[in-house]
C-alpha cells in the first residue's frame, strides 16, 4: 500500500505539472512534487482544505515566476479535471452496483447524491472559471482584508495591482491552458492514475482483510469518503470523520462493520502516516522560501 500510495503522489503531481507547462512555464518535476506534497501537509495542520490549495497557489506562483493569478488558475484547472475523472469513474461504478444487485431505497438515495453534489460543485467551479470577473467586486474586498495579514507574514513583500489584475492573469492563465490538447490530455490521465490509487488503497486493505469486495464497491465507497473530505468542516485532515463514511458505506454493502472499521482505518494509518513525516520534511523547507523575500502580483 505504501508503494500505491507514492505512486499517487507522482500521478497527482503530474496532473498539476502538465498544466503548468501548459501555461508556457518551466518547473523542475522534483520541485513541483515538493509543492505537492508540501501544500497536503496543510490538511492536517489547517482546519481546511483550502489552504491546501493557497499554499500550492504562492509556492507555484514563485518557483516559476507565473503571476499569482496564472499560479491560481493552474491549481484551479487541475482540481476540476480531477473532477471530472472523479465523476466519469464514479457514475460509471454507481451504475455497475445499481445494476448488478438489489439495493435497497436508502442505499439509492446516498449513492445518488455523489454524481448529483459533484456536477452542482463542477458547475459552480467552471462557471467562475470561465468568468471569472463575476466575482471581482468580492475578490477586491477579500484582497484588502488578507493585505495586512499577507504583510505580517512576509515582511517585505509587495502587493501589487488589485482584483482586476489578478481576474485578468487568471483568465489569460485559464484560457492558455484548455487550448493545449495535449497538456489537458496528460493531466486528465494523471488525474486518473491518483483516483486510482487511492481506490487500490482501500481494495488491498480490505484484501488484507480477506473480504473480496467490487472494485465498484470500493470506487462509490472512496468517492464518498473524497467528497466528505472536501467538505469545509474545521477538523484537519478530517482525521476520524472520513474513518466514519468509510466504515458506513462499505456496512451499505454488507460488509461487517468491525471489518469496514478496520480497514478504513488499515488504509488511513498508510496514508496518513506515511503522509506526515515526508509532507512535513517539504512544507519546513518550502515554508522557508514561502518566507522569504518575494513579490506576490496581487
Amino acid at each position: 500500500m505504501v508503494a500505491v500510495q507514492l505512486l499517487g503522489y507522482g500521478f497527482y503531481t503530474a496532473a498539476w505539472y502538465q498544466l503548468i507547462l501548459a501555461e508556457g512555464y518551466r518547473l523542475r518535476f522534483r520541485a513541483c512534487f515538493g509543492i505537492a506534497l508540501a501544500s497536503i501537509f496543510a490538511v492536517y495542520v489547517t482546519p481546511s482544505g483550502v489552504f491546501m490549495e493557497v499554499l500550492r497557489c504562492l509556492l507555484g506562483s514563485k518557483e516559476t515566476g507565473m503571476p499569482f493569478g496564472e499560479s491560481t488558475a493552474s491549481v484551479a484547472l487541475h482540481r476540476i479535471l480531477y473532477i471530472v475523472g472523479f465523476l466519469a469513474i464514479t457514475s460509471f461504478g454507481l451504475f455497475a452496483v445499481l445494476s448488478g444487485s438489489a439495493t435497497d431505497s436508502m442505499s439509492v438515495l446516498v449513492l445518488a447524491s455523489i454524481p448529483i453534489a459533484t456536477v452542482a460543485g463542477l458547475a459552480v467551479l467552471l462557471y467562475f472559471s470561465l468568468a471569472p470577473r463575476k466575482i471581482s467586486p468580492a475578490l477586491d474586498r477579500i484582497l484588502r482584508i488578507a493585505q495586512p495579514v499577507i504583510r505580517r507574514v512576509q515582511k517585505e513583500a509587495v502587493i501589487e495591482g488589485r482584483a482586476d489584475r489578478f481576474l485578468r492573469e487568471y483568465d489569460d492563465g485559464f484560457k492558455r491552458m484548455v487550448t493545449s490538447r495535449r497538456g489537458m490530455l496528460l493531466s486528465f490521465l494523471a488525474s486518473l492514475g491518483d483516483w486510482s490509487c487511492s481506490v487500490a488503497i482501500l481494495w488491498i486493505a480490505l484484501f488484507a482483510l480477506n473480504v473480496n469486495a467490487s472494485v465498484w464497491v470500493v470506487v462509490i465507497t472512496v468517492s464518498i469518503g473524497r467528497m466528505i473530505q472536501m467538505t469545509p468542516i474545521a477538523i484537519p485532515g478530517m482525521i476520524g470523520v472520513y474513518e466514519t463514511a468509510i466504515t458506513t458505506v462499505l456496512a451499505l454493502f454488507t460488509v461487517p462493520v468491525s471489518i469496514a472499521a478496520s480497514a478504513a482505518i488499515l488504509s488511513r494509518i498508510v496514508t496518513v502516516w506515511l503522509e506526515l513525516p515526508i509532507t512535513g520534511a517539504a512544507a519546513y523547507h518550502y515554508g522557508f522560501k514561502l518566507l522569504g523575500k518575494t513579490t506576490l502580483h496581487l
